[in-house]
């Protein structure tokens, strides 16, 4: 059964892999019922994080407002969310080794590629869909994504889509449901972050910058040239891969709505 592939927004790492967990929970106890058709041998699900092991705890510490020897807390009067508190009063070391979650560090582009590649030449047979309910579906999530692509010379509409059309063509050639993590507050590289149709490199070194693809395509600035035509969102591109839906409308979905068919 295929899903549709969801770009989750949320302002807090801890949200998204609060979902993650309650996702996988709730999957589990389908599969461990009596009435479950599925097999056991049902596969894992899957998390992938675009950084470093590291670089990912650091992230989760600083949004659980635990200081670091370089940063301070941001409010010691903070209110924690459920899904902080589910991550704090829980060792992290119990959430990223349970049994029914893989999780794996990816912190290029190279790396995710080859991950998804491999991934999708498993000789691990994935459970079928056609005979599992959405729920029972095992789920692909990546997280951090944009920032992934922000640091490399695929910060580009062009270079985004050509990663979510090979992470959407191994969900579906591994009968996953795609789950993606998208900063709903970053301007920088969040839903409503600003990014050029192809590779800016690509831009700097065409020799037909005025009138490219039929229009102006840069202007004089004191800084040197800025791009203002090929410019667009990172929503605009998500959108036409992925359902986007913000995580507290997905938590309140009832009855695995949050994945539909086909």
């Amino acid at each position: 059964m295929a899903t549709t592939p969801l770009a989750i927004t949320c302002s807090s790492p801890c949200s998204f892999l609060s979902y993650c967990i309650s996702r996988s929970a709730a999957r589990q106890a389908i599969l461990s019922s009596p009435t479950s058709n599925s097999s056991s041998q049902s596969p894992n699900d899957t998390v992938i994080i675009c950084s470093t092991r590291s670089t990912f705890m650091r992230e989760l510490l600083i949004d659980l407002n635990i200081p670091l020897d370089d940063i301070p807390p941001l409010n010691d009067t903070q209110d924690l969310s459920p899904a902080q508190r589910l991550i704090l009063q829980t060792p992290i070391s119990a959430l990223l080794t349970t049994d029914s979650i893989s999780l794996v560090y990816c912190p290029t582009i190279h790396h995710l590629r080859a991950y998804l590649s491999s991934l999708s030449g498993s000789t691990i047979a994935p459970a079928s869909a056609s005979q599992s309910t959405p729920q029972q579906v095992p789920f692909l999530a990546i997280h951090s994504l944009l920032p992934l692509h922000h640091l490399s010379t695929e910060w580009s509409s062009q270079g985004l889509s050509r990663t979510l059309s090979s992470i959407i063509s191994t969900s579906i050639s591994t009968s996953r449901a795609l789950i993606l993590s998208v900063s709903a507050t970053s301007l920088t590289f969040g839903i409503s972050a600003e990014l050029p149709l192809i590779n800016s490199r690509m831009m700097k070194n065409n020799t037909k910058k005025k009138g490219f693809y039929g229009g102006e395509g840069f202007e004089e600035e004191e800084g040197g040239e800025r791009d203002l035509r090929f410019v667009g969102r990172v929503r605009d591109v998500l959108q036409r891969w992925c359902r986007v839906v913000s995580v507290e409308e997905i938590m309140d979905d009832d009855g695995g709505r949050d994945v539909e068919d086909s």
